[in-house]
């Protein structure tokens, strides 16, 4: 199960299995940040990434065991106005 979130911001594999946060009543899947150009600094922070089911989490744990993502870098365009 891809996630554009997880695609987007994240690098590699989960960190640990996945928890369950008693405060919001989600289920947390953490991965390592993915570096970008907008990121001042060359450290990476963790990023927790929420769900809402047991079953939504373990399909995302299970994916990206599997098939780890690298990070996407996008451009942004301008396009001027016409």
């Amino acid at each position: 199960m891809k996630n554009n979130y997880i695609e987007a911001t994240c690098i590699g594999r989960p960190l640990d299995l996945p928890t369950w946060d008693e405060a919001t009543e989600l289920w947390e899947l953490f991965f390592e940040e993915s570096s970008t150009d907008y990121h001042p600094y060359n450290t990476r922070d963790i990023i927790s990434v929420s769900f809402e089911s047991a079953q939504e989490v373990t399909d995302a744990y299970n994916y990206y065991n599997q098939n780890p993502t690298k990070g996407v870098n996008y451009e942004e365009t301008i396009e001027p106005n016409s």
